[in-house]
């Protein structure tokens, strides 16, 4: 199976997912009011509620119409909700309460219906939106002249714009359309016997809207989307169960669009092209690195915007000339239509030929179509000149910068005429011609190559001060001027251009970079967020903050103090993280907020969202920011997947260790716990059933063994306890001061009870230290090295302990004259339950007291390590213990 076909495929499994995971949209679609919609609707709701659904009506508008209201009877109805708007109580639908009920079936009229400002949503498709992902199924109505694809035909059939429009992709997403329809004449009949509108509006709307070419044209409109509805409905169909082998070459649309002009109505267009031919299309914009006024920012913001809701996939291209960039996207896309805007001729480059030119004469198989604007006498003449001002003549600072150099550039030339040959002042004018086009542009840059002509004439020439040449050699010199100035003009313009987009794409870039660098050694969640709010802050120039999901809808600001101002915050997080998508100011979603809310998300579900006030947008860098923002954004989401990622690894491996722990706990008490207590069981038998028949001696040897093996299970126990307080850190240190020689003479008198007959030798290097620790702490971890010692050593040889004192630490040094240890295994001693290898000669031992030690010493920031003995012979431990206690030690 071909690409094409497994991308069907997967938009095919993809919607059929989405439709089973969230309520079922059914639209009611006519040419005009009056079709019967609403009437429709109802009578389809009733056949539900029979079947035993659970049925209300959120709203329902039967303006009047007594047939309507009638079928309206028998349903449950949900309250209105009252807002207060300039001073008239006003009533609204209650997403909330219809939220909180939840019924499997709710009724909303009038889809493309823009609610009351101070609603949670700017229009009611928003709201029917907020249903669906509730798992609610809805039944709505709209005309066909609410879609927003179809608002510039609507335009040019009836003469009337429609300002409430509902983007294509809500429609084509519902699970089903049904097309109601009534024949023009009947329903101009219905409207003049006034079941339609009040008489007093049926005139008016019989003379203007209600026309009989407008309602054929529109019922055409409604019967054309309805059959798209099918074809395409059709086409998923097959793309879910084609088989490998049988896909269909499809096109690709592109569409392109300019900050210059609303192309509004060129994407318009291209969502009518892509539906009737069901294939994909993108739009793009160019960016040449030339600098925005706010007003085609803003012109920009909206054609990208638009394209979004129409359901196309929006690009930023970087580049220095639009055909160049858009003829290598063409070819490394295999895009087969391009949709282009007829553009204005440059009265100023007449020898320059339009884009849709330079695209026909591309020689690729590709439908170049072009298309004018609609309606381009809606626009007012003030609105007119101000973008020719732009196009055409540019900045008026930029002209003005030009007469300023110039004038400089006559004032140094006349000083260096005494000095230098007239030809040679041709570079100073030349000098402020470049500085005029690297600052300002190509058209400042020709004017003021211009005014340097008449300014050299006027100044410099025979006869001065006049426009008169005499000389052949000034005439070359004034010819050779303006042509370098023609030249190097826009020239430096273009290297200004050029300047600006590596700048802007290299601060993109560079952002990234920055924050990838930062966010690649963090392994800390709480730190992540920390830092993505600090580079926030610095690209958006404003204080940003960062809402982190915990439990159900609550949630953790980082960076709060940066939202005392602002107002709806925590309304518009909490919509963002339930619907997925930005909210707050410049949305249509509580538009009224302070900040616009953007969300972070990792496998379709909502980690954090991040909130960015408006004032940190200027106009003319906003779409610039926008996208840097979701970059970022993106780049968090991914780290944050990381971190969770290792976490789990982390996780897994505890678990691992736990188990493994656990298991070695297991062997060690039932094979090292078993013998004591077996001797003690034996001991306590034998004394129990022989009782006085037993020799003195023999009783005496039998109560000692008990005594022997009990003290050595105590002392298993114990370490057992020692060990589970270490790792879980419960383990709680209270330090004193106290002296080395306390600890090792506590310790050795401990030792001589177990092994009586081990002699240990003290010997101490210069003045014995005060150590502020846990004394019984320490001198446990010294018993178990000393006993430790014992073991190993033979019978004869003694133990030699040493106590010296360095700069920084008090060191105490055990060394015995067992068989040593490995160099390979030093550090594996101090592990738990390791137990170096010595075959038959191994020692009743449990493998925990060194573990324990290393534990002890190490919570009181000192260290052990183990050694060759000095005499070549058997192992030294060396202890290191802190003489001082800093602040940077905490008790445990």
């Amino acid at each position: 199976m071909d690409d094409a076909n497994r991308n069907k495929k997967a938009d095919a499994l993809l919607q059929q997912v989405n439709q089973e995971s969230n309520g079922r949209l059914t639209v009611f679609l006519g040419a005009a009011p009056g079709v019967g919609k609403t009437y429709a609707m109802l009578a389809a709701a009733k056949e539900r509620k029979q079947a035993g659904a659970e049925t209300i009506i959120g709203l329902v508008e039967t303006h009047g119409r007594a047939d309507t209201g009638q079928m309206a009877e028998g349903f449950d109805r949900l309250e209105l909700k009252t807002i207060e708007y300039h001073g008239t109580q006003l009533q609204e639908f209650d997403i909330d309460t219809a939220l909180e009920r939840k019924p499997e079936l709710i009724l909303v009229d009038e889809l493309a219906h823009t609610n009351v400002p101070g609603s949670r949503n700017k229009r009611r498709y928003q709201d029917i939106g907020e249903l669906l992902n509730a798992g609610i199924d809805v039944y709505t109505t709209v005309n066909i002249q609410h879609l927003e694809s179809v608002n510039d035909l609507v335009l040019q059939m009836t003469g009337v714009r429609v300002k409430e429009t509902v983007p294509d992709h809500f429609v084509d997403n519902a699970f089903e359309i049904r097309f109601i329809d009534l024949p023009p004449a009947t329903l101009i009949e219905r409207l003049q016997q006034g079941k339609v509108y009040l008489p007093e509006y049926a005139r008016s709307a019989l003379s203007s809207f209600f026309s009989s070419s407008n309602l054929t044209a529109l019922r055409e409109l409604a019967m054309k989307k309805a059959l798209e509805r099918v074809d395409a409905s059709m086409i998923q169909e097959l793309s879910f169960d084609q088989e490998a082998g049988l896909g269909v070459y499809m096109d690709k649309l592109l569409v392109l669009v300019s900050a210059n002009s609303d192309h509004r109505y060129l994407i318009r267009v291209g969502r009518q092209i892509a539906e009737r031919r069901q294939i994909p299309w993108a739009v793009v914009w160019v960016d040449t690195g030339k600098t925005r006024s706010p007003e085609k920012s803003r012109v920009l913001e909206l054609n990208l915007a638009l394209a979004k809701e129409l359901g196309a996939e929006t690009k930023t291209l970087k580049g220095p000339s639009t055909f160049s960039v858009v003829s290598d996207f063409i070819k490394e896309n295999a895009v087969c239509t391009v949709l282009v805007g007829s553009g204005n001729k440059k009265r100023f480059k007449w020898w320059h030929k339009r884009l849709y030119h330079q695209l026909i004469d591309l020689d690729l198989p590709v439908e170049v179509t072009v298309f004018p604007e609609r309606g381009a006498k809606e626009k007012s003449k003030a609105t007119l000149r101000r973008l020719k001002k732009l196009t055409y003549f540019g900045e008026l600072r930029g002209y003005l910068e030009g007469i300023l150099w110039v004038a400089l550039a006559s004032a140094l030339a006349v000083i260096l005429q005494n000095f230098l040959n007239v030809g040679n002042l041709v570079l100073v004018y030349t000098l402020a011609i470049i500085v005029v086009g690297l600052k300002s542009g190509s058209r400042p840059a020709i004017f003021t190559a211009l005014v340097s002509f008449l300014s050299f004439n006027f100044l410099l020439t025979e006869p001065k001060y006049t426009f008169t040449v005499y000389s052949q050699d000034d005439v070359t010199t004034l010819i050779f001027l303006t042509v370098i100035g023609l030249i190097c003009g826009p020239a430096a313009s273009r290297i200004r251009h050029q300047f600006l987009l590596l700048k802007q794409a290299n601060s993109y870039a560079e952002t990234l970079r920055e924050l990838a660098q930062e966010l690649a050694a963090v392994n800390d969640e709480q730190q992540m967020w920390r830092r993505v709010v600090r580079l926030l802050d610095r690209t958006t120039k404003a204080e940003c903050t960062i809402a982190v999901k915990r439990e159900k809808l609550d949630f953790e600001f980082i960076n709060s103090a940066a939202l005392i101002e602002h107002k709806l915050t925590d309304a518009t997080v909490r919509w963002t993280f339930k619907n997925k998508g930005q909210a707050g100011a410049h949305t249509e979603t509580l538009s009224s907020a302070q900040v616009t809310s953007f969300p972070i998300i990792v496998d379709d579900d909502v980690i954090a969202v991040a909130l960015v006030p408006v004032n940190a947008k200027p106009d003319d860098e906003e779409t610039f920011n926008t996208s840097i923002i979701m970059a970022m954004l993106n780049q968090a989401s991914g780290s944050w997947r990381r971190i969770k990622l290792s976490s789990d690894l982390e996780s897994a491996r505890v678990k691992t260790e736990v188990e493994q722990l656990r298991s070695a706990l297991l062997s060690s008490v039932s094979h090292d716990l078993k013998s004591p207590l077996s001797a003690m069981m034996g001991a306590a038998e034998s004394l129990k059933i022989l009782g006085d028949k037993l020799p003195e001696d023999d009783r005496i040897e039998l109560i000692d063994t008990i005594i022997t093996e009990s003290q050595r299970l105590d002392s298993y126990i114990q370490n057992l306890l020692d060990m589970t307080r270490l790792g879980h850190g419960t383990l709680k240190i209270e330090r004193d001061w106290v002296s080395v020689d306390d600890i090792i003479g506590s310790a050795i008198r401990r030792l001589r009870r177990y092994w009586p007959s081990t002699s240990v030798t003290v010997e101490r290097i210069g003045e014995v230290p005060l150590l502020y620790v846990h004394a019984a702490l320490i001198e446990q971890a010294t018993f178990n090295i000393l006993e430790n010692a014992a073991k190993y050593s033979p019978d004869d040889a003694p133990i030699f302990v040493e106590i010296r004192k360095t700069t920084s630490n008090c060191v105490i040094a055990i060394e015995d004259r067992g068989p040593g240890i490995p160099e390979d295994q030093r550090d594996k001693i101090f592990d738990m339950f390791y137990i170096v290898s010595d075959g038959d000669k191994k020692k009743q031992n449990t493998g925990m007291g060194l573990a324990i030690c290393k534990g002890m010493i190490g919570a009181h920031g000192g260290d052990v390590t183990a050694k060759t003995a000095k005499g070549g012979d058997g192992t030294r431990f060396e202890i290191s213990l802190p003489l001082t206690y800093g602040n940077n030690e905490k008790d445990d």
